[in-house]
This record gives structure tokens, C-alpha cells and sequence, in this order.
């Protein structure tokens, strides 16, 4: 006979490793006398997860995903195989008291009409977490909390029927709507309901199968007489744009499969209004704290050339408010696109944002060119004063707020100035070098660096600490880790990994925001042009790694445009005759693209028609003149990630005989050197091999 199992635990997990370990744990205490199975499905954690519930929770049973399927299709996941008398969904990011589990299951046992019950959550703070019991979202009810007036009226049965604030907290009571942070679901109902639905991605499943469980006649409590804290949000809160996208389309779902035919169509449009403000100002928060330093500058060059242009037109003579309007727009409108520009190029506010140096950098040549055109234009001739003055200003106020915050960084370790310049880095190396590299940065004071964790070269290590530092994932999840930590710096460490994986993995990543750095067992192999700066007495080196930097990137997606389009221009009656003729002989070819995902691109087996629809294809988008080899999806997925070229060095270098790994080098001197000249040359030698 099978054993009885009285309550079967589901869990989705999806990047909070420790609070899914903390989760369990609790979870044990609170298990002792009920009998049960817990089920956790992962969706593609990037931070070994797996790797250490295998480890520590071999009794568990594990439904790993290979991508991230949602919330919903991974719930319908563990409730597929969950055998218990009740089921409880619940997320990682959850403790559980010892009595909770089993109040609510007796709960559940004298309450016949009972398809679903949640228990008190709170917040990690203690205080009450409102949304643990709610009302259906009805389009009045979601438009009252939209507008904030379930805010300004929380003991409104009205205006607050959302959150249901006007109820008492620690009564019991039914409600139309319980959180899936913890659901305890009768079997009884759960057959009769089905599964949750899939088309939810994330938020929303919840109300949802509240709303179908009161369909069928059952009844959902909310039951206080025991708690639970909610770490709301661990795996989703990094990201508030995604939150608000996912959370207004999921909203908006769950109206039109509900309600889209009981109400006006004006209700509709006031839903996807509410939906669209608070995006917009969710999207314009994330804008200002990412691009203040961007901003903050443009406002004092702008205020610098203002300043100058009063000073400069109270000295001239026959003084005219409209040429004092027109010649300050059109310097000051050309003074913030250069500056705009040279920045760009110069990386200023992807890496180097409180940089001195690079903000120097930035002014000279800005300033360098406006001068320039300032003897070219002769109608702004009397602006070279205002330029010059202009130059020196800018160049002591930029530089000035930075030096300023450094200082403040310096006296004080919990002032604004020292959070700024510390740098979120994530450590390569789980060797003995790596450890004391990691300690010496722990354990210094002025240290610039904010280290989250190390990434192991060998999954294996995960889910422990090496020298008082958590084990963060693995090299092959590291461009997952970078965009969850929101990581601005990755160092190497060459002790545990060669400079050939060092390269594939930044190639892989493809990130221009991200810092590389390497500590080298032999420097000169790839010190070059790098800059060197050092952590006691280890050299940290600077990646000089071409195909990343924006300039070239910028400038060879530039050439790719201009000569596809040139080429094709010239051959314009011929492309317009042979397509249509012969469309039909083309076929779908799926190969591997930038970031190593498949990629729809059209061939044919006529040569001349091809290179025509290549053309095409890298005006697309799609591919470059000067690329990595066209590899079909049935191949292996590429070593090295870079846009696919209709030549490439390596394709003009391959000749029968030569061993993969010599044309592998070909690959990693492109990825190094990649230039604008480098892709002339490679485009001239390939033309020359016909």
C-alpha cells in the first residue's frame, strides 16, 4: 500500500537559493506531525538551486526546468504529481511558524465548505501584509486603487475594497481572494477546479483560481490564529519595470477573460489607462536613478553656456533679446549633442560615470569640436569667448560634484559618496588565490569594490562559503547572475581559469555596462592598452576586449548599413527583377545568432540571389558583413558569441585539414582586435579569395 500523505507542499523556486533553504528548514519544524511530501520546481535558477537541494534535500522531490516556464505551468508542474489530502502552494521566499500547518489543516478538517485557506502573512518588517486577503478585482475596485484612493480612504468599504484594509486583521472571516504565497487548497475542490491557468506567465494566477474555486460553489478564509513572514518578491523585486509589465498585463487578462463582456467598452479603456500611468511612472523612477549622473551634468553644461552667453552679451553692444535666444539654442542645442556623443563613445555613463579622468576627457573633446565649428560658422564667431569660458566652467563643475562625493565617500563609510563609487562584483575562481583575493577585499576599508559572491568555474562548490563569501552559481549562469545582482564589475581570476573561457564567457554576455577584469598569473599576456589598478598586492587588469566596446560596435554597425545598402541600391533592377522570380526557390534556414539564440534567416542555393538576400539580412539586423561562421540550430550551440557574418576571419582561414582549435584562435584574436580597418581587411581578402 502507498502511504497516506496528508498534505503535499509545493514550491516554486526561481533565483532565491537561501530563502528557499531557510524556507525548508522552517518548513521541517512545521511537518513533524502531519504526513507529507514536499515538491519544489525550479525554473532555470541561475544560482544552484539545484545543486543544493539535491545536496541537503535529497528527500525532496525535484522537478528542475531548463527554462523558466512561468509561475503558473511550474505550479501546475508539482500539483501534476502531488498525491496529499490537501495541497499547499507556497513561495520560497517564505517562514513558516510550527504551529501553522497544523491550525490551518485542522481548520480545513472542520470546515466543510472550505475550498481554500491562507493563514496571517507579514511582512519582514512584522507589520501586516495587506495583499495576503482581497477582494476580486473588479474594474471599479482595481480603478479606486489605481487612482490611490484605497490609499486616502483605508477603512472605506468603498474605496478599499481592494486590500479589504477595513477588516480586522486578526478575525476569520471568508473573502473572495487569498495569496498563492500560502494556499492551502482541498483536494476536492482542486479536482473539481483543474489546474491554474498557464496563460498567467506571473501575478494574477492567484486571483484567478480564487475567482474559479468561488465559481464552484467553495468558500476561501482567511484564518489568523497563526502567521507566516513573506520576504515579498526576492526573485522579481531587481527588476520594477518587468514588475509592472507582467503584474498590468496579467491584470489585464484576468479582466477580459472575466468581465470584458459585462462591462462598457470605457471601462476597458480607464483600465488600460490606469495601466499605462503606472508604468509610465514606474518607468520614469527607474530612468532617474539610472541617468541622474547623465542628467545632472546636461543641466550644468546647459547652465554654464547660459551663464557665459548674459556675461558675453552684456559686454557687446546692441544687445537684442532675439539674438541672444537664437545664437544660445543653437551653441547650446550643438554643445549637448557633442557632449552627448563623445560620451557615448567614451563609455562615460555605461562604466566610468564618476570617473574625473573620463569626464575630463569627455569636456575637452566636446568642447575641442564646438570651437572648432565656432571658426567654421562665421555667423557664431563672437561665441568663441563663450566656448572657452564655457570649457573651463564645465570642466571645474563636472568635475567638482564628483571630487565632492569621492570626499564624502572617504569620511564617512555610510555617507551617499561611498555607496555610489562602490562597484557590485561578482568574483570569478573558487581556488585558493580567489579566497584570499575575496578576504582582502572583505576586509578593506577603502575598498571600492561591494563584492555579492564568487561564481565557481565547477558547479560543484555551490551553496557554500568560501572565505566568508557565499558561492553565488556557476560560469555557464553568469550572464543571468550579472543582470538579477545588477553587477557593474566581473574579475577573473587566471588561477582557475584560462584567458581562452575568459573570453567566451564575455562574449557571451555581450555587455557593454559590465567591467572585466582579470588578475593575470603572467601579465604581459594581456596587459596591452589595459589600465592596471591594484588590490594590495594583486594587479587587477583591464580586459582589452574590442568586439565590446560601444565606439566599435556603434561604428561597425554603421558600415554594416551604409555598404548593404550601398550595394544593394547599385543593384537595385537586378534584386527587383530576380526576387519575385525566383522567391519561391529561396528556403528558411535557422542558425545561431548573437546571443546564441536561433534566428530565421532566408538562403538560396542560386550564389548571386544569396548574397543578395544577405545584403538584406544585415540591413535586418540579422547579420553582419564581418562575423562569426553561419552555424544551422542542429549544429552544437557556438563557443563564442558574436553576430554571424556573410565572411569572417575565420571562414577565410578555414582550409581542409586545419584542426578546430587553430581556427578557434582565429576566433578569439577577432573577438580581441575587432576593428572597422580589421573588417576592411577581412572584407578584402575574402573578395580576393572570389
Amino acid at each position: 500500500m502507498k502511504p497516506y500523505i496528508k498534505l503535499s507542499v509545493v514550491i516554486v523556486n526561481y533565483n532565491v537559493q537561501d530563502f528557499l533553504l531557510h524556507a525548508l528548514q522552517s518548513l521541517k519544524k512545521a511537518l513533524r506531525q502531519i504526513p507529507h511530501e514536499i515538491i519544489v520546481v525550479d525554473n532555470a535558477s541561475a544560482d544552484n538551486s539545484v545543486s543544493m537541494l539535491r545536496r541537503r534535500f535529497p528527500e525532496v522531490i525535484l522537478i528542475a526546468n531548463e527554462r523558466n516556464v512561468g509561475f503558473s505551468a511550474a505550479n501546475n508542474q508539482g500539483l501534476q504529481q502531488a498525491k496529499g489530502e490537501y495541497l499547499l502552494l507556497i513561495n520560497p521566499d517564505t517562514l513558516v511558524q510550527e504551529d501553522t500547518l497544523t491550525k490551518l489543516v485542522e481548520f480545513m478538517d472542520n470546515t466543510r465548505d472550505a475550498g481554500a485557506a491562507t493563514c496571517k502573512i507579514l511582512n519582514p518588517d512584522g507589520s501586516f501584509s495587506i495583499d495576503c486577503r482581497h477582494s476580486i478585482p473588479t474594474p471599479m475596485t482595481a480603478f479606486w486603487k489605481l487612482i490611490g484612493f484605497a490609499r486616502l480612504f483605508p477603512k472605506s468599504k468603498v474605496f478599499a475594497r481592494y486590500n479589504l484594509t477595513y477588516l480586522d486583521p486578526d478575525e476569520t472571516y471568508a473573502v473572495d481572494a487569498i495569496s498563492c504565497s500560502f494556499m492551502l487548497i482541498r483536494r476536492e475542490a482542486f479536482e473539481q477546479v483543474g489546474m491554474m491557468d498557464a496563460d498567467y506567465f506571473m501575478y494574477c494566477e492567484d486571483v484567478d483560481y480564487c475567482y474559479r474555486i468561488n465559481q464552484h460553489g467553495w468558500k476561501l478564509y482567511y484564518v489568523p490564529q497563526s502567521s507566516i513572514i513573506h520576504y515579498k518578491g526576492e526573485s522579481t523585486k531587481k527588476n520594477n519595470i518587468d514588475y509592472v509589465i507582467n503584474f498590468n498585463k496579467s491584470l489585464y487578462l484576468f479582466y477580459k477573460k472575466h468581465f470584458h463582456s459585462r462591462y462598457f467598452s470605457a471601462f476597458r479603456w480607464i483600465i488600460l489607462l490606469g495601466v499605462f500611468l503606472r508604468g509610465v511612472i514606474v518607468y520614469g523612477k527607474n530612468f532617474l536613478t539610472a541617468s541622474w549622473t547623465t542628467l545632472l551634468d546636461l543641466l550644468l553644461l546647459n547652465l554654464v553656456i547660459l551663464v557665459t552667453f548674459v556675461i558675453r552679451f552684456e559686454m557687446k553692444s546692441g544687445f537684442y533679446w532675439q539674438d541672444f535666444f537664437g545664437s544660445y539654442i543653437v551653441i547650446n542645442g550643438l554643445a549637448s549633442l557633442i557632449f552627448l556623443g563623445v560620451a557615448f563613445f567614451q563609455e562615460m555613463y555605461e562604466r566610468y560615470r564618476f570617473s574625473i579622468s573620463r569626464i575630463l576627457r569627455v569636456n575637452f573633446t566636446t568642447f575641442f569640436i564646438l570651437a572648432a565649428m565656432t571658426f567654421f560658422l562665421k555667423q557664431f564667431a563672437f561665441s568663441r569667448l563663450v566656448v572657452v569660458i564655457a570649457a573651463v566652467a564645465s570642466i571645474m563643475v563636472m568635475t567638482g560634484w564628483r571630487v565632492l562625493l569621492r570626499a564624502m565617500g572617504k569620511t564617512q563609510s555610510s555617507s551617499p559618496g561611498h555607496d555610489l563609487f562602490r562597484k557590485r562584483t561578482l568574483l570569478v575562481g573558487s581556488d585558493d588565490a580567489t579566497a584570499e583575493l575575496a578576504q582582502k577585499i572583505i576586509h578593506s576599508v577603502n575598498s571600492s569594490f561591494d563584492l555579492v559572491g564568487l561564481v565557481s568555474t565547477d558547479p560543484a562548490p555551490a551553496g557554500r562559503r568560501i572565505a566568508e563569501v557565499p558561492v553565488v552559481g556557476d560560469l555557464q549562469r553568469l550572464g543571468e547572475l550579472v543582470r538579477l545582482e545588477k553587477i557593474d564589475q566581473v574579475i577573473f581570476s587566471t588561477h582557475d581559469i584560462s584567458y581562452e573561457e575568459i573570453l567566451t564567457t564575455m562574449s557571451r554576455l555581450n555587455s557593454a555596462r559590465v567591467e572585466f577584469k582579470v588578475i593575470p598569473e603572467n601579465l604581459e599576456v594581456i596587459i596591452g592598452k589595459s589600465s592596471v589598478e591594484r588590490i594590495d598586492d594583486y594587479p587587477l587588469v583591464e580586459i582589452d576586449y574590442a568586439i565590446g566596446r560601444v565606439f566599435n560596435r556603434f561604428s561597425k554597425r554603421l558600415f554594416d548599413l551604409a555598404a548593404a545598402a550601398v550595394l544593394l541600391l547599385l543593384l537595385l533592377p537586378v534584386w527587383l527583377w530576380l526576387l519575385p522570380v525566383k522567391w519561391r526557390s529561396t528556403k528558411v534556414r535557422e542558425i545561431w545568432g548573437e546571443r546564441g539564440e536561433p534566428v530565421a534567416l532566408r538562403q538560396s542555393p542560386k550564389g548571386f540571389l544569396n548574397g543578395i538576400l544577405s545584403l538584406i539580412a544585415v540591413l535586418r539586423g540579422r547579420l553582419s558583413l564581418v562575423g562569426a561562421p553561419l552555424r544551422s540550430t542542429d549544429e552544437p550551440r557556438p563557443k563564442y558569441f558574436y553576430r554571424p557574418g556573410i565572411t569572417g576571419l575565420r571562414q577565410i582561414n578555414t582550409i581542409p585539414g586545419r584542426a578546430e582549435t587553430d581556427l578557434e584562435k582565429f576566433e578569439l584574436f577577432y573577438l580581441k582586435n575587432q576593428s572597422l580597418w580589421l573588417d576592411v581587411e577581412i572584407l578584402f581578402k575574402a573578395l580576393r579569395r572570389g
